[in-house]
């Protein structure tokens, strides 16, 4: 899920304006309005220099699921909450789980779902290895990085996006940024329709280039085989993140609302929210020492 919402981030940080909505292009730091395009190349920079500093902090992760009648009522909340390790080395870390509905996990939860997060990982490692086979995955430089598992460039063509103005967020100067889906373009897999359907409005900081909040919602509905598998006719997302240090800024809250149908006759009408708070530096010392050898 934190990788979800750097995602989130990403999405947004990686899309462009058409021709006619750029300006020329002054510098981002200037207090004239900059051109779209050389905005999100500035915050994506800005934004995978922070995902290299989360792998260094360990931190809370609270999740929280709410499913609802058809009434509109609460039906059922879960909660758990999990402890976050660091990932240094360039891994993908890992995480214990602390409690269940308020009260400690016991010695079988946390075994489920340390078995759940492997397979997810395992899905991931698969991907990744399958896209490397077909050649789809090569390096990418400043110019045009990866956001996720695309490029950059294939994202500017996908999304119009304009910067409305500059907005005080909590006392800082942010860039108020507009995005919708561009028509026409082609879409060959899920992820493609989703990104086909998405809109939405995010705020960059002016001065640290990272986008502080998201809110996004569908256009139109998303059906998987058909709508036999799933259909979501409704979904709203909204990312925020804090500063964590001086230019960094950190996932905090996640928060997703989804209204529609899974497998044909089972509703889909459920809230997801996560918060990640607590984070702390860490750091591992070593300590040698030296003795002459026995004569």
């Amino acid at each position: 899920m934190i990788r979800s919402a750097w995602a989130l981030a990403a999405v947004v940080a990686g899309v462009t304006g058409p021709a006619w909505a750029q300006p020329p292009a002054p510098p981002v730091s200037s207090d004239a309005v900059p051109a779209p395009g050389d905005l999100i190349r500035a915050v994506v920079r800005s934004q995978r220099g922070a995902e290299k500093r989360l792998d260094s902090y360990t931190f809370d992760q609270l999740e929280e699921t709410t499913t609802y009648r058809s009434d509109g009522s609460a039906k059922e909340v879960r909660k758990k909450l999990f402890f976050v390790f660091s990932a240094q080395g360039g891994g993908e870390g890992s995480r214990e789980l602390v409690e269940v509905d308020g009260r400690p996990a016991t010695e079988k939860e946390k075994r489920e779902a340390a078995e759940e997060d492997r397979k997810a990982k395992r899905k991931l490692q698969d991907r990744a290895m399958a896209e490397a086979v077909e050649g789809a995955r090569v390096q990418g430089d400043d110019d045009d990085p990866f956001v996720g598992p695309r490029r950059l460039s294939d994202l500017m063509t996908r999304f119009d996006v304009w910067v409305v103005g500059r907005e005080e967020l909590e006392g800082r100067p942010a860039w108020l940024v507009a995005f919708s889906p561009q028509k026409g373009v082609e879409e060959k897999v899920l992820g493609d329709r989703v990104l086909g359907a998405l809109a939405g409005r995010a705020w960059v900081d002016a001065s640290d280039l990272q986008v502080r909040r998201v809110e996004a919602h569908l256009l139109k509905p998303i059906k998987v085989a058909g709508g036999i598998v799933l259909s979501v006719k409704e979904a709203e997302v909204v990312y925020e993140a804090v500063p964590v240090a001086p230019g960094v800024w950190f996932p905090a809250e996640v928060t997703l609302r989804t209204h529609g149908k899974k497998a044909l006759f089972f509703p889909l009408n459920s809230l997801h929210h996560v918060v990640l708070s607590n984070f702390r530096a860490f750091r591992v010392e070593t300590e040698s020492t030296t003795t002459s050898p026995d004569p």
